[in-house]
């Protein structure tokens, strides 16, 4: 989701771009365009600090990393080796 998110941030300028020249072509894009691109632009890097925040685990515990458990990898996760 994170990589979506940020193709879509790389993308949204040129798309912008492409839509005032092909619809307006006129020296100056509309104020309509300029707020509906810069309010879209806020809301994609809010949702990607949002999804970064929701990703990641708690600093205080300790990583325990994968094992093998009867013939099984048990994949690693944030907590006691226990």
């Amino acid at each position: 989701m994170p990589r979506i998110i940020e193709i879509v941030l790389f993308l949204t300028p040129l798309l912008t771009f492409a839509v005032w020249r092909l619809a307006f072509p006129s020296p100056t894009p509309p104020a309509w365009l300029v707020r509906g691109a810069i309010g879209f632009v806020v809301l994609m890097v809010v949702a990607l600090i949002w999804v970064w925040h929701l990703d990641a685990g708690d600093a205080n515990q300790p990583y325990v990393p994968d094992r093998l458990h009867d013939g099984r990898v048990v994949p690693g996760r944030a907590g006691s080796a226990s």
